[in-house]
C-alpha cells in the first residue's frame, strides 16, 4: 500500500518537483493548489497527483482543507505554499504582511496541528522555509519575518509531535531557479553563491524525500540549509579578496 504525503504549494516551482520526485519514488501525492489549474491539471495527467484547490490565505478555506484531508491516513505533510510581495518599511502595506503571514505561517500551523491527528507513529511534517528568513530584509521584510517564524515554529512542534514519534524539519532555499529567482537580474546570484549557480528544484525535492523517509529517522526540530553556500559569504570580505 502507498503511503500518502502532502504537498501544498504542488503546482509550480519547487512544490512540483516534490511532487514529481515522490510520485516517482512510489508515494501517492496529495498536492495543493491556489489558481495554477492548468498546471495542477497537467501534473495530475502526467504524474498521477491528486489535486485539492484552496487558497490557503483565506483562513476558512484552510480549515476547511485541513477537514477534508484528515480522512487519509498521513505519512508526511510538505508545507510548500508560500507568496513573496515586495514591501517598503518606510510605507508599509500591513495587507501584504497580514496575506503573506497568513500564507506562509499560519497556514503551515494550521495544517501541521490539524492533519498531525491523521499521522501515525514515523510520521513527518517539512516546512519549507528560507534562507531570507535568517538575514534581515530590505524590500521584503514579510516574506522575511514569515520564514524565520516558519524556522521557529518547526522547533515548537518538533518538541511536542516527536513524543507521537512524528518528525517536524524544515529545509531553507537559497536561489532556486523558479519564478522568484527569475526577478533577480541575470548572473547576480550565481556571482554571490560558491557553488556558482542557483540551485535546481530537483535539489530541494531531494532533501525533502530524505527528512520524510526512515533515513532521517533521528532528525527532528531541525532546519538544513540548502543554498550552495550562499548564507556563509561576507561579500564585503569577498570583494576586498579580489575573488
Amino acid at each position: 500500500m502507498k503511503q500518502t504525503v502532502i504537498v501544498t504549494g504542488a503546482s509550480k516551482g519547487i512544490g512540483r518537483a516534490i511532487a514529481i520526485q515522490l510520485v516517482k519514488s512510489g508515494y501517492e501525492v496529495h498536492g495543493i493548489y491556489n489558481s495554477s489549474r492548468d498546471e495542477a491539471d497537467k501534473l495530475s495527467e502526467e504524474n498521477g497527483v491528486i489535486f485539492h484547490q484552496a487558497d490557503l490565505s483565506q483562513r476558512e478555506q484552510t480549515l476547511k482543507l485541513a477537514k477534508e484531508l484528515s480522512s487519509l491516513q498521513i505519512h508526511a505533510l510538505v508545507n510548500d505554499a508560500g507568496i513573496f510581495e515586495m514591501d517598503d518599511l518606510d510605507d508599509m502595506d500591513y495587507a501584504v504582511w497580514d496575506k503573506t503571514l497568513e500564507v506562509n505561517l499560519t497556514a503551515p500551523l494550521i495544517l501541521s496541528q490539524k492533519l498531525s491527528k491523521s499521522m501515525s507513529s514515523g510520521s513527518s511534517i517539512v516546512n519549507i522555509a528560507s534562507t531570507d528568513g535568517m538575514i534581515g530584509a530590505f524590500d521584503s521584510t514579510s516574506y522575511a519575518a514569515s520564514k524565520a517564524a516558519l524556522m521557529n515554529i518547526t522547533k515548537s512542534l518538533s518538541i511536542h509531535l516527536g513524543p507521537k514519534d512524528i518528525r517536524v524539519n524544515a529545509v531553507a532555499p537559497g536561489w532556486v531557479d523558479t519564478d522568484m529567482a527569475s526577478e533577480v537580474p541575470e548572473g547576480v546570484s550565481q556571482e554571490m553563491t560558491p557553488l556558482g549557480r542557483n540551485g535546481k528544484p530537483e535539489d530541494i525535492a531531494n532533501v525533502v524525500e530524505f527528512l520524510i523517509s526512515d533515513k532521517a529517522s533521528y532528525v527532528n526540530g531541525e532546519t538544513i540549509t540548502v543554498d550552495g553556500g550562499l548564507i556563509n559569504v561576507d561579500y564585503v570580505l569577498k570583494k576586498e579578496s579580489g575573488k
